[in-house]
């Protein structure tokens, strides 16, 4: 009788079984399926509700159906499409909002993982799962607002642009340039993406087809751009101020021949060209001068920087010049002496300085827009370094700290507003008026908006400071006006108003701020584009690129809003995934890869050592010109001072405390008699001497790492602090160097634990590498070092130390970088983080003892993976972690990697932490800590061998 063997599939088929999966239709609709349970379990918390300016979107909703607009203003600057997308599912009802947002969710996922697909199943697997973890992008389906709309179309967008990178011809990218015309249609701003239509000439082909195709790309994008503008201008005439581009639309134009076939193309030309010019020189547009043309333009642009010049910068005022002059002179006559500015007193300075949105919609309801272009240009060439700083500071809010929230529901409206009846007050001149909201100088814009009424007039009437209202002159037009009203109303209040859960909402803002920023997945990509080269990498550059346009045309105007990068965050994501996971280009031979490696790594030690440089030479020169002792040095300094006078130095003083045993003070003895400046410049020159001699004791060569440690933020904070840290990775680095020699090892490890006691784990790892006489030569010297210095001062104060300790690791553990701030962050009490902590510091000693007994590593491996599980103990012991704590992760990177490597770029994400702040209670940073310090930490501890085969 046979036994027949069935054989049962490896893990390794079946994963490539799954990957050959990914990419078939079957595929894509089950990615669409999970999306829509990722979005359905996220509705269970988090109904839909109002997006930005939702009410400006069911305005022009209700507007589209006007022969006579209401808001001429919300038409001139709201996209018709965002409209029709918030407006009609809210027609149907509220749960269709929920479905149709969920819809454009789950299509948007589809479409980018099929962007990301051009560059294996791997990256596309990658893309889909990081979309879906994502919390700021799905609560921005939440939202019903453009913000969604506009995200649900770029995805679309990015697909079609990757077709036509992929299978270039006129009508793919034709389709491509059409969708950026709907992307103008949902957001006007969008129109600077236009400039992407040069795209095709980055292709490899005869320059006839990249012209031809750039052409396909510009035409539709700007014929559908303007359409919109060209229909509001024929249907409501005067009443709006939208009006098409004539240059686009002529460039449109006379970029049609480049279509034709070749027999037709020259005469096609000539005809179209000279019909363009002639319609610019002449005709121009219907009721507008080709000299009002350029006059609106230059207005138009100078305008653009009007708000963040008033309101972010607040650089507007009557002293930068005579416009600005003429400004004021306006508001002085027209505004000031009226309600509600009358009553309030509000002057001049007070009027420019405010940076009021309330006072800003009076300014440009006021005064003529091309005084107002002046005195903007004013006050840019006026405040030129505050306009420029105040761009990058949005930009880097834009990129790096504004992740999507959601509201968070609450059961009890009225508890932030306080007791029922209850309202703040202020005098002016003797006068008790209420006291304007949200810091404003005025309670409300005198202006309110312009209302178009065929039958009469409308205009805002104040009947005292704060007591305001329209007044028609046609009772016809108050009618239409209350119709209006009451029809936005109406769709408004179909938005889902079921309860959501607050605690579930704000841990979803929780994972949100979490998240990786934007900044970090772009500067994954760009690193990775670099050096790996993938194949296809236009396919993912191209949406980067509209993001990136996108986020800095936006940056330049506007404030940072989350939502303006949001809808273009999955760009980055894909440039990502692609960058890591996707195929190298065949075209990079070996030799070249390792050329541009090596220049790469050049210029990236020749910028940090001159990055350093100035870092360093500017701390120097602060010394030389008395700027004082550092924080810690102070510290130290006075325990000297202490010491020599035989008194305790232990007072809590709380960041201040001296919390040493006296032999750490009686080493800054010597430098007591100096000026506190000058033992500042002395103790900078002897922590980088420090720094420099430990790295070369560690065995490392590669002057490109020492640039790199030179910035390091762990670096820069042990330096700028004046700390010890450079003195305790120099003794950790002389018992490694001398680590077969008991007394110089022993000796080196027992200074730096009487100088930080957390660092005991150092003599278990000369007891577990069989070193068992420097292991009792370290804990000998501590003692020793430790009870003599006491013995110096007659034991003064040698009853308060372990007081002082407690009360300090009370104090500031769970604001620290600890083991302990990670417990109390997730919510345990503080016994029990500090159990955790301990039971993280046994298990870490465990593991030592067990590597040790790894015969599959060399003899310096078990070494290397031994010492840094013991320094990642004494971290997981102490109560508190600092940033300049992290310096002593050098010592397992540095033999780890002796040369320069990817590794050595780990360090530098500690950056976003500080070089002195506190978390406090700042999850995003205790986890970017983390995770950063376990890459360092795993690269001592993981087999070399290991290593090959996870590369291989």
């Amino acid at each position: 009788m046979s036994v027949v063997t069935v054989s049962r599939p490896s893990l390794a088929s079946r994963w490539r079984s799954f990957e050959a999966w990914v990419g078939t239709r079957s595929s894509a609709a089950a990615l669409f399926a999970v999306a829509l349970a990722v979005y359905a379990v996220q509705s269970a918390v988090l109904p839909a509700y109002p997006g930005r300016d939702m009410s400006r979107y069911l305005e022009t909703f209700v507007q589209l159906g006007y022969h006579v607009p209401m808001y001429p203003a919300v038409l001139n600057t709201r996209g018709p499409l965002a409209a029709l997308g918030v407006g009609l599912p809210l027609e149907v009802g509220g749960w269709a909002a929920e479905v149709f947002l969920a819809a454009l969710y789950a299509l948007s996922i589809v479409a980018w993982a099929r962007v990301a697909l051009t560059f294996g199943h791997r990256a596309a697997l990658a893309t889909s799962a990081l979309l879906l973890v994502y919390p700021g992008y799905g609560i921005l389906f939440h939202q019903l607002a453009s913000d969604s709309l506009f995200a649900a179309a770029f995805a679309g967008w990015a697909l079609l642009v990757a077709r036509a990178l992929q299978r270039p011809s006129p009508t793919a990218f034709g389709l491509a340039g059409f969708a950026i015309g709907i992307l103008v249609l949902v957001r006007p701003a969008n129109q600077v993406l236009l400039v992407i239509a040069a795209l095709p000439l980055l292709l490899r082909a005869p320059w006839r087809e990249r012209l031809a195709w750039s052409a396909a790309f510009f035409i539709p994008a700007a014929v559908v751009s303007q359409s919109w503008k060209a229909y509001a201008h024929l249907r409501w005439g005067d009443a709006v101020v939208l009006k098409p581009s004539l240059g686009l639309l002529a460039l449109a134009f006379v970029l049609v021949p480049l279509l034709l076939p070749a027999p037709w193309r020259g005469r096609a030309a000539l005809g179209l060209g000279a019909l363009a010019v002639v319609a610019l020189a002449v005709h121009g547009w219907p009721g507008q001068s080709p000299g009002d043309y350029a006059r609106a333009v230059r207005t138009n642009e100078s305008n653009q920087f009007l708000y963040r010049s008033f309101e972010l910068e607040r650089i507007m005022s009557p002293d930068n010049g005579p416009a600005s002059r003429r400004v004021a002179g306006i508001v002085r006559r027209q505004l000031l002496p009226h309600e509600p500015y009358k009553s309030y007193g509000v002057t001049v300075r007070q009027f420019f300085a405010s940076g009021s949105d309330r006072v800003f919609g009076d300014l440009t309801g006021t005064v003529p827009g091309d005084e107002l272009a002046a005195a903007t240009r004013e006050a840019i060439r006026a405040h030129p370094r505050a306009f420029a700083r105040g761009i990058g500071g949005t930009l880097w809010d834009q990129v790096a700290r504004r992740p999507v929230y959601a509201p968070v529901p609450s059961s009890d409206e009225s508890h932030a507003a306080g007791p029922a009846g209850q309202t703040d007050y202020v005098v002016v001149d003797g006068r008790r008026l209420p006291k304007p909201t949200e810091g404003q100088p005025v309670p409300s814009s005198r202006i309110g908006p312009a209302l178009w009424t065929p039958g009469g007039y409308a205009q805002e009437v104040w009947r005292s400071p704060t007591d305001h209202t329209f007044v028609f002159s046609n009772p016809r037009d108050e009618r239409r006006f209350a119709r209006f009203n009451h029809d936005v109303d109406r769709l408004a209040g179909r938005v889902p108003t079921r309860d959501g859960s607050a605690a579930a909402v704000h841990r979803l803002n929780q994972a949100s701020h979490a998240f990786p920023p934007l900044i970090v997945w772009l500067a994954i990509g760009i690193v990775a584009f670099v050096l790996r080269r993938p194949r296809h990498g236009l396919v993912a550059l191209a949406p980067s690129i509209a993001a990136s346009i996108v986020i800095v045309a936006t940056a330049l105007v506007v404030p940072a809003v989350a939502e303006y990068g949001a809808p273009v965050s999955p760009a980055f994501v894909v440039l990502a995934a692609a960058g890591v996971l996707g195929a190298p280009s065949a075209r990079r031979s070996s030799a070249a890869a390792a050329r541009t490696t090596r220049y790469a790594a050049i210029a990236a030690g020749v910028v940090a050592a001159a990055w350093a440089v100035w870092i360093y030479a500017d701390r120097l020169h602060k010394y030389v010109d008395g700027a004082g002792a550092q924080h810690d040095l102070a510290v130290f300094l006075r325990g000297a001072g202490d010491v020599l006078d035989g008194v305790s130095p232990y007072a809590y003083r709380a960041d201040s405390t001296f919390a040493y045993p006296p032999f750490a003070a009686w080493l800054f003895v010597p430098l007591h008699p100096l000026s506190s400046s000058a033992a500042a410049f002395v103790w900078t020159l002897l922590s980088l001497a420090m720094v420099g001699v430990a790295l070369w004791l560690l065995e490392l060569r590669d002057w490109r790492c020492y640039a790199l440690v030179g910035v390091f933020l762990c670096t820069r904070s042990a330096i700028d602090l004046g700390t010890i840290e450079p003195l305790l990775l120099l003794a950790v680095a002389a018992a490694w160097h001398w680590r077969d020699r008991a007394a110089s090892s022993g000796v080196a490890a027992g200074l730096a634990i009487v100088l930080k006691l957390f660092l005991w784990p150092l003599a278990v790892w000369l007891a577990l590498t069989s070193r068992a006489r420097a292991a009792l030569v370290a804990v000998g010297v501590a003692a020793t070092a430790a009870v003599l210095s006491w013995a110096t001062i007659g034991f003064a104060g040698i009853g308060d130390y372990p007081g002082v300790l407690r009360r300090l690791a009370d104090d500031e553990s769970t604001s620290s970088y600890s083991v302990v701030a990670l417990g109390v962050r997730a919510h345990l009490p503080l016994l029990g983080a500090r159990i955790v902590s301990v039971l993280v510091t046994v298990a870490l000693l465990a593991a030592a003892a067990w590597v040790m007994r790894d015969e599959g590593r060399s003899a310096r491996e078990r070494d290397v993976a031994t010492l840094t599980l013991c320094l990642a103990a004494a971290l997981a012991l102490s109560p508190i972690v600092w940033v300049h704590y992290f310096l002593l992760l050098l010592v397992p990177l540095a033999l780890a990697r002796p040369r320069l490597s990817w590794l050595w770029f780990v360090p530098l994400a500690y950056y976003p932490l500080g070089e002195a702040a506190w978390p406090a209670g700042d999850a995003r940073k205790l986890g970017l800590a983390l995770v950063a310090s376990l890459v360092v930490l795993l690269a001592g501890v993981v087999r070399t061998q290991t290593l090959r085969t996870l590369r291989a």
